[in-house]
């Protein structure tokens, strides 16, 4: 019996939820600002100058693009994919009003929760454990981001219609994540390349940034920013070449790696390489989009 779209997303969801309980614990030892409780990347601006501002560079970039489009007191946010929180936490730092975040992960959920607890932000911040394409009809919010998040979903295209539902009028989308490019598409090299990103990260959803403006604009969102964040990535640090040698001894045997994407300590090892090789290419560039509801 052959399984249903409904049933194969219901699959791919799953498949997210161990990849982050299983790896981010070891998330949080390797991340490139120890002690920050934030798993994305770094994005090293002209204007950065440490490892700990690398790493909030983009929670930075959101905060500048939600003040004056949120209410200056008892605003709605958001974080679709909030992992650990610590974006959340920013939000509540910079922002009046109660932020939500929902994570597929059981295990972020509860390290959430335990930093809410640590910086006295349980009554404004609560993160839950669930798929952000099943949340509730109420409330409604004054805005949304997601931080390399919205990758994971099944359907893209399903997916924003559902959030533009739950966005108050003149409210922003904010999605910061890894887009697929135009460049040299038919090339094999550039096909394996994606194909090892999308097993090994468990990803859903890749498109161009022409697409989502044109799946964003039928649900009701006008694009207001593209800002290409990915000249600002440091890639080919010594750990990204010691993780390609690693997964390069695995193409030997094809069959071997097919076995290793399963498992999400190796699945994290061979996406992550994938997409380091993807975005030195420019096959995929890591950009961060603004869309606002009419």
């Amino acid at each position: 019996m052959s399984s249903t779209p409904k049933d194969a997303a219901a699959g791919h969801v799953d498949r997210v939820a161990d990849y982050y309980d299983d790896n981010t614990r070891r998330f949080l030892l390797v991340a490139e600002s120890p002690g920050s409780d934030a798993i994305h990347r770094g994005v090293w601006m002209p204007d950065v100058a440490s490892v700990a501002e690398a790493a909030d560079t983009v929670n930075r970039l959101i905060i500048e693009r939600l003040r004056g489009y949120v209410p200056a007191e008892n605003a709605r946010l958001l974080d679709l994919g909030c992992g650990v929180g610590a974006t959340m936490v920013r939000l509540a730092r910079e922002i009046d009003g109660l932020v939500s975040g929902v994570t597929i992960s059981r295990v972020q959920a509860e390290i959430a929760a335990k930093r809410f607890a640590r910086e006295g932000l349980t009554e404004r911040c609560q993160a839950i454990c669930a798929d952000f394409a099943e949340l509730p009809a109420e409330p409604h919010y004054d805005a949304m981001v997601a931080v390399e998040a919205v990758v994971h979903s099944p359907s893209l295209e399903k997916l924003i219609p559902s959030l533009v539902d739950r966005l108050r009028p003149g409210g922003r989308l904010i999605l910061c994540d890894d887009w697929i490019t135009d460049k040299d598409r038919g090339l094999a090299a550039r096909d394996r390349c994606l194909e090892q990103f999308r097993a090994g990260w468990r990803i859903g959803s890749l498109h161009t940034i022409a697409e989502l403006a044109a799946m964003s604009e039928s649900a009701g969102l006008r694009m207001v920013e593209d800002l290409d964040l990915t000249s600002y990535l440091r890639l080919g640090r010594p750990r990204d070449h010691v993780i390609n040698l690693a997964v390069g001894a695995t193409s030997v045997v094809p069959r071997l790696r097919n076995r290793l994407v399963e498992m999400p300590f190796w699945a994290n090892m061979i996406g992550g390489s994938a997409l380091q090789h993807g975005l030195s290419r420019r096959w995929l560039e890591y950009h961060l989009i603004v869309l606002e509801k009419a």
